[in-house]
């Protein structure tokens, strides 16, 4: 159990996510992991690979790399939609503080209904052309924001705000996915109500000024006035520990207020025991994934319209994503261990006995609780620490040259991709899936009948 209010801003805070997944890094090299080997041979086997598609896809000019940001996903297919929209903003003669309020309300909308889902297809309005996975959840996002699903006022469709969050159904956001069902929907759906209430619940955040309504982009009017921010020539520099609780808000609301969580522990969000750590302080071990995630995509319009200046984005860490914790696995540097992948493959099979569940391309299944996920998580953030300092040093570059963000979005994530679709190039999925528990609307003895997969995304 997590005691003690120093314990819990402690967990909270970004300078726990490195710590404790370090600690577990720390496990590793001394053997003393639970459920992965650990081959340190081929750490610079991983580090040559993400050099080689660096050096591949950028010819060794880091400065065309872009960050790692939701912004990446409605680019989709070479359309800078971003910046059009901003672009007919300005021709309106909006300015760039509400320019950028609006791209902060369709972001945080956009990383919330971030789903990865497989075999399904979007269509875009105005083009026609289809788009599938992130990618086209974020062009369907987008098409729904230009409607004004997100707003209640029709005069001002381009914003997202509290009232119009509360009144969202899956019936309307089935419709502006054009599909019937969607796996990991529901959740998503409760995310965003959750936001209305945060919304209303924190006016200090996302009131704005007197007489706005309650929105995300309002969370720039706070930073704005903050004591903390200063004004200087290129625009205003906004220190990161200012952001954090703020993102915080919407970000840790998969805390569900009951002891077994799906999205963490009770109280510090996506927080979890991992029993590698016993004898060493107390187990938990931060990751604040989602959080992170939007912070990275909400500092870039920030810094693109105003100017700003984010201080202290060091403190940000890599994301235990799909992507990043299959290339640790699929280069070989990291095994599970026998007795947990038997384990695995076992929950694979009975949950490939629901209707609709894969069949194909067989991998080891956990929830995402499981201590098997939490190393593989910790490991995930603490090694690719450890390959970005060693990029950079092959490279002859430092974190100016070679941001943590670019390396994550023109590096790790890019190689994790292309492995996994030579090793699996069927489904070109995670090495490891995640399964989520989604509550069943009858009683029933099998506890399985009501598991969904969700690979980690």
């Amino acid at each position: 159990m997590v005691s003690g209010s120093a314990d819990y801003e402690y967990l909270l805070s970004l300078r726990a996510v490195r710590e404790r997944c370090f600690r577990v890094q720390e496990a590793a090299v001394r053997n003393k992991l639970n459920h992965f080997d650990i081959d340190p041979s081929k750490l610079q086997d991983m580090v040559q690979f993400v050099v080689s598609l660096i050096k591949r896809d950028y010819q060794d000019d880091t400065s065309k790399i872009p960050c790692h940001g939701r912004w990446r996903h409605f680019d989709v297919g070479g359309r800078p939609r971003i910046q059009t929209l901003i672009q007919s903003w300005e021709n309106l003669g909006v300015d760039a503080l509400e320019q950028t309020r609006r791209v902060l309300d369709l972001f945080v909308v956009a990383v919330l209904l971030d789903i990865d889902p497989r075999g399904w297809v979007y269509q875009e309005k105005t083009t026609n052309r289809t788009y599938k996975r992130r990618e086209g959840i974020a062009v369907a996002v987008l098409d729904m924001y230009m409607a004004g699903v997100f707003s209640m006022n029709p005069h001002q469709p381009h914003r997202v705000d509290s009232e119009a969050l509360s009144n969202l159904t899956m019936d309307i956001l089935l419709t502006g996915f054009q599909t019937k069902v969607l796996v990991g929907l529901q959740d998503r759906l409760e995310l965003l109500k959750n936001l209305a209430c945060v919304l209303r619940d924190r006016p200090d955040y996302f009131g704005g000024e007197e007489g706005h309504v309650p929105r995300p982009g309002n969370m720039m009017d706070y930073l704005l006035s903050h004591p903390t921010t200063i004004k200087t020539k290129k625009g205003p520099l906004i220190h990161l520990e200012t952001l954090w609780p703020v993102v915080l808000e919407i970000g840790e609301m998969w805390t569900i207020q009951q002891e077994k969580s799906k999205g963490g522990t009770v109280g510090l969000g996506d927080v979890w025991e991992c029993p590698a750590l016993a004898g060493g302080g107390d187990q938990f071990v931060a990751f604040h994934k989602l959080s992170q995630w939007l912070v990275y995509s909400l500092i870039e319009p920030m810094e693109k319209l105003l100017g700003a200046i984010i201080e202290g984005t060091e403190q940000l860490t890599p994301l235990p994503d799909y992507s990043n914790g299959g290339l640790l696995i699929d280069t070989g540097f990291i095994t599970l261990r026998k007795s947990d992948y038997d384990r695995g493959i076992q929950n694979y099979h009975l949950n490939s006995l629901l209707p609709g569940q894969p069949k194909v391309e067989v991998a080891p299944m956990f929830e995402m609780s499981d201590p098997v996920v939490v190393e593989w998580r910790a490991l995930t953030t603490a090694y690719l620490d450890l390959v970005a300092e060693r990029v950079r040093s092959v490279m002859k570059l430092n974190k100016k040259t070679l941001s943590l963000t670019q390396l994550i979005e023109g590096g790790t994530t890019s190689a994790g991709k292309e492995l996994a679709e030579i090793s699996r190039p069927n489904t070109q999925e995670s090495p490891i899936v995640i399964m989520v528990i989604f509550p069943s609307k009858t009683p029933c003895n099998d506890p399985y009948i009501d598991r969904k997969y969700l690979f980690l995304a």
